[in-house]
């Protein structure tokens, strides 16, 4: 039983790197990654495009209270301030709307039409979402709501 305990914590410390790693890769995957997320509120769809170090700014207005002016959230903050927002709102439906940008261009920006519930009744909302290039990797830089 010693053995296999100690096998399954080698695994898992392996593993731990694979996960902390996951990045969009190209565009492709973060858009997949992106309407996944929003689409059905997969958290770590969406948190799999922010770098350990970096920090990604979101604004949710009438869905998330924030005061004063918008302040960028570190990865855990994220998962964090996401997995609460769709607890309360139930993401239903995200479609991609428009994009532009691309790798030369540095960014990439995404509008959606995003479905979610408020108070009870299905409601759509706007999201603006920028992407920047880093060298081999896409990272969310930040995610806007419209507000109603």
């Amino acid at each position: 039983m010693r053995i296999w305990t100690r096998f399954a914590l080698a695994l898992g410390l392996m593993l731990v790197p694979l996960v902390a790693a996951a990045q969009y890769k190209d565009l492709d995957q973060a858009l997949s990654n992106l309407n996944r997320g929003f689409g059905s509120g997969d958290t770590q769809a969406i948190v799999a495009g922010i770098d350990s170090g970096d920090q990604v700014v979101l604004q949710f207005p009438g869905l998330v209270k924030q005061s004063g002016e918008p302040r960028p959230f570190g990865r855990d903050q994220a998962q964090y301030l996401l997995d609460s927002l769709f607890n309360s709102v139930k993401p239903s439906a995200f479609e991609q709307t428009n994009g532009r940008g691309g790798k030369n261009e540095g960014q990439y920006q995404l509008q959606g039409r995003w479905t979610i519930n408020v108070g009870g009744k299905a409601a759509t909302r706007d999201l603006y979402i920028r992407l920047q290039w880093k060298t081999d990797h896409w990272s969310l830089l930040s995610v806007t709501s419209a507000g109603k």
